[in-house]
């Protein structure tokens, strides 16, 4: 892999090529292609296709529109093995209508991968306790337009575990990305208590779906981990 595009300040990227050179997918899409970096990440070779709404096309990609995920996958874009999207869910106005569409263009049992902030990481819940809003990586600046990086929508675990259950997606993961965990040692104590509450409502959990989801929200990625790599397979 390409050392300076898989660099430490991106390291859930390093966790998304993981992913996807375990399913060893044909055809990818990949939603929110910045720089480009995904081609050489693979491991195996498949045609790439991107869409990005800030960057013009990159190399090494077979199809590339410009594009507003708020609108979902243009239908020029066909049905593929895998679809991801790196650090761009969090800016969307309406991530069920994305996901809706992200499911019109997988096959059948293929899967979505997406990496986001982890906004309720054990330091950001006493943060929030004071600003009033999960932490997000740009302060408000002005709300009258779109821009490649503005405060994000606090997606974490649960609502994605919600969102992506709603729209026909099973099996959740959450990966493991290479961090500091816990990044500041005034974090521990939060992270006990985070993880007692967790054990409890897995215990108590009405369906092992539920438990699953209790039992992911006790790892240190979820609990320390500034950032989220989640895949789900499409039902």
């Amino acid at each position: 892999m390409n050392s300076k595009l898989l660099n430490k300040n991106k390291a859930h990227r390093q966790t998304v090529a993981r992913v996807l050179n375990a399913l060893k997918p044909q055809w990818v899409l990949d939603i929110c292609c910045g720089d480009g970096w995904l081609p050489k990440a693979l491991t195996q070779a498949a045609v790439v296709d991107g869409i990005d709404f800030y960057e013009k096309a990159p190399l090494g990609y077979t199809y590339f529109e410009t594009a507003d995920f708020n609108k979902g996958i243009p239908d020029a874009f066909g049905q593929y093995d895998a679809v991801i999207c790196c650090e761009a869910m969090g800016y969307l106005q309406n991530p069920g209508l994305f996901l809706q569409s992200v499911r019109l263009h997988l096959k059948p049992g293929a899967t979505f991968v997406l990496s986001l902030p982890n906004p309720n990481y054990a330091g950001a819940r006493l943060n929030h306790l004071i600003q009033g809003f999960p932490r997000s990586y740009s302060g408000f600046a002005q709300n009258s337009t779109a821009e490649s990086h503005m405060p994000w929508l606090a997606l974490g675990l649960f609502q994605l575990w919600l969102l992506l259950g709603l729209n026909g997606f099973a099996n959740i993961q959450v990966h493991e990305v290479d961090e500091k965990k816990p990044r500041r040692q005034s974090e521990r104590l939060i992270g006990w208590l985070i993880k007692g509450y967790a054990r409890k409502k897995m215990k108590s959990a009405p369906s092992a779906a539920v438990a699953e989801l209790w039992r992911q929200a006790q790892t240190d990625q979820v609990v320390y981990g500034r950032q989220l790599v989640v895949s789900a397979t499409l039902s």
